[in-house]
């Protein structure tokens, strides 16, 4: 039993991981104050969950060698072991054909958009400035379209109701996303997310991961133009929309209230980022260290 114990503990993190997890962090809302760190713990927890479930048959697999054996001991082994085998490779090999198909469809799927609407963006444009496009549209829009041959699309609405230093914020805020690459680190929690089946899969922690990068280009964009422009900008942007496969100024009326609260202490160093980064340092580590302890347990 003391040999099965690893492989039960990466099994239960897995699900934890995976699908508990996902759905306890959003309630944590004092983890907006530090969204970088937040949005490591989120990567890491997910990766945690994949790493999790990748290894529990090697693991299962691992727990049948005796000290010194070069085959595992399948005869004479229990029904029970054999059981617990097969349904460890299903996990494993079940949670490996999912993130592929995650990671192909997600990937195909974003770029293809993107290319579509860079087409749309320049053929329509009424006003171009290197990458920035100027849409002639009375609503109000911002956005950018993240890539090597990257875009910020400004509407004219948007263009005549910010003031001059709101829309300075606005294209600090869209230039920090396409600088820092803000899409990658939504594209790879989309495909750890997508990877958990669509049944226990928490839709509310990939709502909670855009919330935490729009919070990062706020915070980058704030240091630039001050915090009083870029609140302004929140406020003229409020409830307008932006395209699907976009990263975009634009939030839902909820989310601009969390954002212009948040803004105030950008500056401020949150103690709360220590305990949180060690949190995820501890949290990416489980998995293998669940796999050393089973070597150990079968030495």
């Amino acid at each position: 039993m003391s040999t099965a114990l690893p492989v039960l503990a990466l099994a239960a993190l897995a699900v934890f991981a995976s699908v508990l997890l996902p759905r306890l962090l959003p309630r944590i809302s004092w983890l907006r104050r530090t969204p970088a760190a937040a949005l490591t713990l989120w990567q890491v927890a997910g990766l945690t969950g994949v790493s999790a479930a990748l290894l529990t048959a090697p693991a299962a697999a691992l727990s049948l060698f005796g000290p010194g054996d070069s085959v595992p001991a399948l005869t004479g082994g229990t029904v029970q072991t054999t059981v617990g085998l097969v349904v460890a490779a299903i996990l494993s090999g079940g949670m490996l054909v999912l993130l592929l198909r995650s990671g192909h469809q997600v990937g195909r799927s974003l770029r293809s958009n993107r290319r579509e609407q860079r087409h749309v963006v320049d053929v329509v444009a009424s006003r171009t400035d290197g990458r920035l496009r100027v849409l002639d549209h009375p609503g109000r829009s911002a956005y950018c379209l993240p890539g090597l041959q990257s875009r910020v699309v400004l509407t004219q609405g948007a263009v005549n109701a910010l003031s001059g230093t709101e829309l300075e914020a606005v294209l600090a805020h869209e230039h920090a996303h396409v600088r820092s690459r803000h899409d990658l680190m939504l594209e790879f929690f989309t495909v750890l997310h997508r990877t958990v089946p669509a049944r226990v899969r928490s839709e509310p922690a990939l709502a909670e991961v855009h919330l935490l990068i729009e919070l990062l280009a706020d915070r980058q964009a704030a240091r630039r133009v001050g915090v009083s422009a870029m609140g302004g900008a929140l406020v003229t942007m409020a409830g307008r929309g932006h395209p699907r496969a976009t990263l975009g100024e634009a939030a839902a009326d909820g989310d601009a209230a969390v954002r212009i609260r948040a803004l105030p202490g950008h500056l401020r160093f949150q103690p709360t980022v220590v305990p949180v980064v060690l949190t995820g340092v501890a949290l990416g580590l489980l998995p293998w260290a669940l796999l050393a302890w089973g070597l150990w347990t079968r030495s």
